[in-house]
């Protein structure tokens, strides 16, 4: 139950930091998605947001690396069990 009030929280988490690059008008990439989610739980108080904050970078990480491996061709074990983001 805890993981998917987490994965839910990270969810919500992600959809905030895009919706505040698109309302600054910033082009949005894993990098800066990734600065954006780094910042929010830079100050962020609330231990629940702290690590859905942290699985958020680790699914953005992740899908970055996925996305990397895509382009250039290389299969990895990795990406046959990674979750994609929703």
């Amino acid at each position: 139950m805890k993981n998917d009030f987490e994965e839910k929280m990270a969810d919500i988490m992600i959809g905030e930091a895009v919706t505040a690059l698109l309302d600054e008008d910033v082009a949005i990439s894993w990098a800066v998605l990734t600065d954006r989610l780094r910042a929010a739980i830079e100050h962020e108080t609330d231990e629940d947001r702290v690590r859905a904050g942290l699985r958020a970078i680790e699914e953005v990480r992740r899908e970055m690396h996925i996305r990397a491996d895509e382009k250039t061709g290389v299969a990895s074990a990795d990406n046959l069990s990674s979750q994609k983001l929703h």
